[in-house]
């Protein structure tokens, strides 16, 4: 006898039970032994072949099986809920296409499934309840950190204002540095001659530090020492400090002086 060879290529097909008959009597012997989980899995299996069949008698078994699985924990009992509401649907597509077929009128013989009460569920193990109260922690501290700290410190965080005046017979460029280098500035403001600009600042910070730039010279810095300054105030006003106290850099610190009501800012 000669061995035929097949010349074409192995095909592959879905993972769809080719004998659900066959699946439906494993589940059948994983409930006598109660083995709830691989009953479960053989009438899900069961289930996709009829639907593939188009067989309702054949779902109606799936159903009526799915009733005998033992529940005695969350996995079966979830898994059970989650077959009989799969089988239900699909035993009301099947029923609303022949109703189609034959042109009558469709009654739905499942109604209750529109009803709130009725859903599948996800089974909640140890592991997924450690994650989520994890995730409800952090979700908490999270925003605490956003919406109460800043509050917090905010709330007990005192500013003053601060005056600088050009005093200087040129054009300067005042700059606001977060670092002795001023590669980051948080204020960049140029003043003629005579002008003067205000800003807030911190009245706890020791000193905050200013660039003062003009043409035909070198940078200057500005220190000024903030805190000392705001000691001098009897409860509120605004600090002044001129912009011709700036020296070479890192420059000396220069002390504000209340400013004087006749001055106004720009």
């Amino acid at each position: 006898m000669c061995v035929r060879i097949p010349t074409e290529a192995v095909r592959f097909f879905r993972a769809v039970a080719p004998n659900p008959d066959r699946e439906l009597g494993e589940a059948r012997a994983a409930i006598d032994r109660g083995d709830s989980l691989a009953a479960l899995k053989h009438l899900d299996r069961a289930r996709r072949g009829y639907i593939k069949q188009r067989d309702s008698e054949g779902l109606d078994h799936v159903l009526h099986m799915a009733r005998l699985v033992d529940a005695a924990n969350d996995p079966a009992r979830i898994g059970r809920e989650n077959l009989q509401y799969a089988v239900k649907q699909n035993l009301r597509q099947e029923s609303r296409r022949q109703a189609q077929e034959r042109k009558e009128t469709w009654t739905d013989p499942y109604p209750e499934l529109q009803a709130p009460t009725e859903h599948t569920g996800l089974v909640l193990t140890r592991s997924v309840r450690v994650a989520i109260a994890t995730g409800v922690v952090l979700a908490t501290a999270l925003l605490v950190a956003v919406f109460v700290l800043p509050w917090f410190f905010e709330s007990d965080t005192k500013t003053v204002t601060l005056r600088l005046l050009n005093d200087t017979p040129q054009t300067v460029t005042v700059r606001g540095c977060f670092a002795r280098s001023c590669d980051e500035t948080w204020l960049d403001r140029d003043l003629e001659p005579g002008q003067e600009t205000e800003t807030d600042v911190a009245a706890e910070e020791l000193v905050d530090l200013f660039h003062v730039a003009s043409a035909g010279r070198d940078d200057a810095c500005l220190p000024v020492r903030v805190h000392d300054g705001y000691q001098q105030l009897d409860g509120g006003g605004t600090l002044v400090v001129r912009v011709s106290k700036a020296t070479p850099c890192p420059g000396t610190t220069v002390l504000p002086e209340p400013a004087a009501e006749t001055q106004t800012g720009i």
